[in-house]
């Protein structure tokens, strides 16, 4: 099998639909001869318009395909273990799965990880890392034992020195905090928000899905270990329609903006605070809702 002229990194990608229609479009813009009808034939596969369902959505990859696809491709044996897995996290149909393979996807990759999705990965893996971002936000720490010691005895839960020093590696290491001429961490932004997750954000639904479980369940210890005066917890149960669900996912979106610039104009902040919005339903549909 003659080798392609032009190769795009698929460790570049999460999303195989969006990798292989970048593959097509620069295989095609380097030979005009490239065409779905070549591929095709390249691949052993009978149907023409296979390639272009896949692209767009009509047509998953099961395992032999993938096969045939990495083969016609040209991947070496750690691309094709990349494409294979990055085929299966996007048409996984839970966390777990989802996680199990994009987990595979970076062990495929080597030393040449790509940096945009495996640090956010990264950062979200422990609550504590972004509440030590926080603490730098507004203490004077070093990379030293005497602040790794102060950074897990302040938090609460506590962690370990070893944790902490852990956490402020990671936060170097995304750029998410630096050191000044004296030595001391500042932050590169004064906030990180996960935003809102959408069904077709694969990666970010993963990075943040854990962290988000870690989460709500330190809420649940919240009012044991600061009481009332610190809490600030309250439920609405709704009845509503999409259009609705809508607006208020909308509504909720504006209000964390506007907290988040309240938080950026502290002039003295002291404490690292939590705030969860959590916003799910609690039925299935019904015939007769509406009204």
């Amino acid at each position: 099998m003659d080798a392609l002229k032009l190769k795009i990194s698929v460790f570049a990608y999460t999303d195989y639909r969006k990798y292989l229609s970048d593959f097509y479009k620069a295989q095609k813009s380097s030979s005009k001869a490239f065409s779905y009808r070549y591929f095709a034939k390249r691949a052993g596969i009978n149907s023409v318009g296979l390639y272009k369902d896949v692209v767009e959505g009509r047509q998953n990859l099961g395992r032999a395909l993938i096969m045939k696809f990495s083969a016609a491709i040209g991947h070496t044996r750690k691309e094709a273990d990349y494409f294979e897995n990055m085929v299966f996290f996007n048409e996984a149909k839970s966390a777990k799965e989802r996680k199990l393979f994009f987990d595979r996807m970076i062990s495929s990759q080597g030393s040449l990880s790509r940096v945009i999705d495996v640090t956010r990965y990264e950062y979200y893996q422990k609550w504590y890392y972004s509440a030590v971002r926080a603490l730098v936000s507004i203490g004077r720490f070093r990379y030293d034992d005497k602040s790794f010691r102060r950074i897990a005895s302040i938090l609460n839960p506590k962690i370990r020195p070893e944790q902490a020093k852990k956490a402020v590696e990671v936060l170097k290491k995304l750029n998410f905090i630096s050191e000044d001429t004296e030595g001391f961490f500042v932050i590169a932004d004064s906030l990180i928000t996960t935003g809102i997750l959408r069904p077709d954000k694969n990666v970010t639904i993963l990075n943040v899905i854990n962290y988000q479980k870690e989460i709500t369940a330190l809420a649940n210890d919240a009012l044991d270990s600061f009481g009332v005066e610190n809490v600030n917890l309250s439920t609405l149960t709704l009845g509503i329609s999409d259009t609705t669900k809508a607006l208020i996912k909308e509504e909720l979106a504006a209000a964390r903006n506007k907290i988040s610039l309240l938080a950026e104009k502290d002039p003295s902040p002291d404490r690292v605070f939590q705030l969860n919005m959590q916003f799910f339903p609690l039925s299935d549909r019904f015939e007769g809702g509406g009204r």
